[in-house]
This record gives C-alpha cells, sequence and structure tokens, in this order.
C-alpha cells in the first residue's frame, strides 16, 4: 500500500500545471563553460565515453548497443580524438570475449560502460559484461584488461574478471567501480559511502579490503554511485559521480520518470582514502536535460552519465553520455567547481 503522503504528493504532482515543475534548465551552472557533441559516423548512437591522456594523444572509450531488439548486447570501442575533440580515423570495437571455449563462443559480447585508467605505464579498461549464457543480474561482474595498441590496432590482454571481494553475492549486479592510480597500484573504490576501497588481482581477480571509511554526505538527488575515474588533483583525487532518483520535471513533461545527475566529489591520495569534499548540487549546463528524443532502451530517462574527465592548470573537461545514444564533452572552469564543494566530516572507517 502506497503511504497517505506518497500518495499526496503523486496527487499535488499529477494536478499541478507545468510551470510548477523543477525546470533543470534553470538550475544551469556558470562554472559549465560549454559543451561539444562527439558523434561517430560509424556509431550514431555511441555512448556512455570515458576519456585519457594516453602516450601524449587523446583517447575516448564508448559503448554501442548494435541492435535495439537486443539491449544486452553491447560493446566497448576506442577512438582518437585530436584536440578539439573531434575523431581521427575509424573507431575500433574491441574484442572482449578472450575466453575460447565453445560455450563462451556463442555467448554475445555484453560489455558495458568502460572506465580507461592509465596505472605507471600501462593502460587498463575497467567495465561490466556478463559471459554466462543465461542472462541474470548476478551474472553481471566487473573486469579488468590491459589495452594496447600496436599503431594500427587495439588488442585487450589478461582480462580479469573481479569475483572475490567484500560483500561479494550473487543476487547483485556489479557495475560502477571507481578506479584510481595509487603509486603505480590499482585501487577500485566498490562504493562511495561507505568509501570502500580494494585493491584487484591481476592474477586471479580476487580483491583484497584496503579501507572504509563512511561521511554524513548531503545530497537530495538518489544515492551516489560511480562515476569517472579518480585522478589526483594537487593533494586529492578528484572524481565525478553519477545519482539518479525518480521524479517529474518540465524536461519530462511532469511524467515521473528516472532522472541522472552528476556531482564531483574529492577523496584523500593516502589510506584510508576517505571523501573530503561533494558538491551540494548537481553539476548541470545548458542543454543537459534538453534536446533530441529516442526511443529508450529499457525505459524513460533524463540522463547525463560522466564517465571519465582530462583537465590542465584552469580547465576540466569531462566526458558523459546523454540519453544513452549521445557522446558529449563539457568544460569546466577548475577553480569554480573546487569553490563549489563543501566538506564533510568522516563518521567512520576501518
Amino acid at each position: 500500500m502506497i503511504p497517505f503522503q506518497m500518495f499526496l504528493f503523486l496527487v499535488i504532482v499529477m494536478c499541478s500545471p507545468l510551470h510548477a515543475l523543477i525546470n533543470l534548465e534553470e538550475r544551469a551552472q556558470e562554472l559549465v563553460l560549454e559543451s561539444k557533441q562527439i558523434f561517430l559516423e560509424e556509431y550514431p548512437d555511441a555512448f556512455n565515453p570515458s576519456i585519457i591522456r594516453w602516450n601524449g594523444s587523446l583517447l575516448l572509450s564508448f559503448r554501442v548497443i548494435p541492435d535495439p531488439n537486443y539491449i544486452f548486447t553491447s560493446h566497448i570501442g576506442l577512438v582518437w580524438l585530436d584536440e578539439n575533440f573531434s575523431p581521427i580515423g575509424s573507431p575500433q570495437l574491441l574484442n572482449t570475449q578472450t575466453e575460447t571455449s565453445l560455450l563462451h563462443s556463442i555467448i554475445p559480447s555484453r560489455a558495458e560502460d568502460a572506465r580507461l585508467i592509465e596505472v605507471g605505464n600501462r593502460l587498463y579498461l575497467v567495465y561490466s559484461d556478463n559471459k554466462n549464457l543465461l542472462i541474470t543480474r548476478g551474472g553481471f561482474r566487473v573486469y579488468i584488461a590491459e589495452v594496447k595498441y600496436d599503431g594500427v590496432n587495439f588488442t585487450i590482454h589478461n582480462c580479469q574478471c573481479l569475483d572475490q571481494f567484500e560483500g561479494e553475492s550473487w543476487l547483485k549486479r556489479e557495475k560502477n567501480w571507481v578506479p584510481f592510480d595509487y603509486h603505480e597500484q590499482l585501487m577500485l573504490a566498490y562504493s562511495l559511502n561507505p568509501h570502500l576501497i580494494l585493491r584487484p588481482s591481476m592474477v586471479n581477480g580476487t580483491c583484497k579490503t584496503v579501507s572504509s571509511t563512511s561521511n554524513e554526505i548531503k545530497w537530495e538527488w538518489g544515492d551516489l554511485r560511480g562515476g569517472t575515474s579518480g585522478v589526483l588533483e594537487g593533494n586529492e583525487y578528484l572524481s565525478f559521480f553519477h545519482s539518479s532518483i525518480d521524479m517529474p520535471s518540465v524536461q519530462s513533461n511532469g511524467k515521473i520518470i528516472s532522472h541522472y545527475f552528476m556531482g564531483a566529489y574529492t577523496f584523500s591520495s593516502e589510506p584510508p582514502f576517505n571523501i573530503t569534499q561533494v558538491s551540494v548540487d548537481p553539476i548541470i549546463g545548458k542543454g543537459f536535460y534538453s534536446g533530441k528524443e529516442y526511443k529508450p532502451y529499457w525505459k524513460p530517462i533524463k540522463a547525463i552519465f560522466p564517465c571519465g574527465f582530462i583537465s590542465d592548470e584552469n580547465h576540466i573537461w569531462l566526458a558523459y553520455g546523454k540519453q544513452d545514444h549521445e557522446i558529449w564533452i563539457t568544460k569546466l572552469d577548475k577553480s569554480a567547481l573546487f569553490k563549489s564543494l563543501i566538506k564533510v566530516e568522516s563518521v567512520g572507517d576501518r
């Protein structure tokens, strides 16, 4: 039974005029300077990009669902970009099906939402996949693979399924772990609050718990979930998270659908890697929640989804997916972004 307060809220929403709803475009912030869509002719509906500067050049990963009738079949691709974030050459889809058994040969790729991270001199891809014949929620696990480039083609090597870690359950779908480089060791934030840090093995896929800290974080837009890789900025790591809530808005024409938001946070550069600062409000730029409408793969959404960023002294260029069908880069004022964050207090660690 729906609680009376929730029932009353729904009645008010359904009876409210459109102008009384939240207009997300009116919440655009000055720290978001400009945005640019990256369009891949070969994959016009590519989405959820990560970006990294590797060997002096910009490399973008992306996700593709080749056939909307088979939404679990999903591929990860890579493409070089120039300094204006325009594609160079042809994108390449990665072969993530590294198993050689007959059974695995008939299972399609279900790789999704990669993050690129350089650790030492090695480039890694952290992504979610399901390599079981029968698709179940618990069959989705996080994978790590090294990316190599021979001057023409990209290949992945030493692919590891991370299936042994604290709290592992075959009832839970695993995705959106946050990778970061700690003194040339790959670390992964399993969750944000608690900020549970794991150290994965590239030999057998086991993950050792490094630390866990909890914070009082005031965020009214859904549970904090992983977004971009963590990148060392000064004395702390910076990352961007995502969250979602079901709500009505002007942009959804008053319909209660899932809205995805993003914010930024910092965490300490040494163990226990406690979160130190976080956004108060969602980071919103002009056009984030407007534009072309698409037939949804899963359910109606208004969504942006951050997966990677690069930066210089004054600016951050953040790569995000939009509406599960578009790739965008947005330019942020770095100083203004850090000024927008508030300090958070730790309430426990181990």
